[in-house]
């Protein structure tokens, strides 16, 4: 398996684990969504100014760095939406929502890169979609029927997959003119430029003040917020530069599967931790998501 595949499955491994400390922030620590958000932009900006601080890119055109910067402006929005959603959603049914990202940036990249796909790839990126939305699918019991039930999450997320799904495409279209770092940090710049023009008020950043003096609190929103999402963000760029961004973003397709084996083996092993509770209809229906996505993977690998 090649090197940047790994680095791609890598992303969505690190965000799932991102994804259950954000419930448990929000949800269980009561952390305000505008005191989180702040933080979200804060952290990565400070990651990012100290990087462009002590190694700023020399004799790169302006419209490259203002490229760089606009990666972390419409993620920013993005998140804005995805926050929200989480904060009143199961985490299985909201990241999947934001799994049409793949196939906007398939059909964008072969548009503006000529970058096409075999058949078996195109296969890979449908499948990885699929097994994603599907795993957005829900079990319902109520009224007795048994029946399935489609969570509506997609209307308010799909602009955010849109604009998540062109921030990947300037990540392809500068990877030869920036390094990762320069582009992971020029990210934090802008995504705390769009975060704290939004929710900077005296009394969220009081609250997150509040929040960040609570020891047995605070570790919990630096590492899920602070260090993991820089990471997170230096693998997917490094493979977003080696391989096709299509592909690339068709991996992020494991992140919902992550995300639910993980809730259901925290659900098991920590019920006071994780926020989300599922029927065994939820488990097959999520075990049949998976094989697509496991199936993708293999047909990306293999192709």
């Amino acid at each position: 398996m090649e090197l940047w595949i790994l680095a791609a499955l890598g992303n969505p491994l690190i965000f799932s684990i991102v994804t259950l400390i954000d419930k448990r922030v929000l949800s269980g620590f009561q952390l305000q969504l505008p005191s989180f958000n702040l933080f979200v932009g804060g952290s990565q900006g400070v990651f990012g100014l100290t990087v462009l601080l002590f190694s700023f890119p020399s004799g790169v055109e302006f419209t490259i760095l203002a490229q760089a910067w606009s990666i972390g402006f419409l993620q920013g929005i993005s998140l804005i939406f995805m926050f929200w959603m989480l904060k009143r959603e199961d985490p299985s049914r909201v990241i999947p929502a934001m799994q049409t990202v793949p196939i906007y940036v398939a059909f964008l990249a072969w548009i503006i890169f000529s970058e096409s796909l075999s058949a078996p790839q195109w296969a890979a990126v449908f499948l990885a979609v699929g097994g994603s939305v599907l795993a957005s699918v829900k079990a319902s019991d109520a009224g007795g029927t048994g029946g399935f039930a489609f969570q509506p999450v997609f209307l308010l997320l799909a602009v955010g997959a849109l604009l998540m799904a062109s921030s990947q495409l300037i990540t392809k279209g500068i990877v030869d003119d920036l390094s990762t770092l320069h582009i992971v940090s020029f990210r934090g710049s802008g995504l705390f430029s769009v975060m704290w023009l939004v929710f900077a008020r005296p009394s969220y950043i009081r609250g997150l003040g509040a929040f960040l003096k609570q020891p047995k609190r605070a570790p919990w929103l630096i590492l899920a917020e602070g260090i993991m999402p820089f990471n997170g963000h230096l693998l997917i760029t490094y493979a977003i530069g080696i391989g096709p961004v299509s592909l690339v973003s068709a991996l992020g397709g494991a992140r919902p599967i992550f995300v639910f084996s993980m809730s259901v083996l925290g659900a098991w092993l920590a019920p006071s931790v994780i926020y989300e509770r599922f029927s065994r209809r939820d488990v097959l229906l999520k075990l049949s998501s998976a094989s697509l996505v496991v199936f993708a993977v293999a047909l990306i690998s293999l192709s």
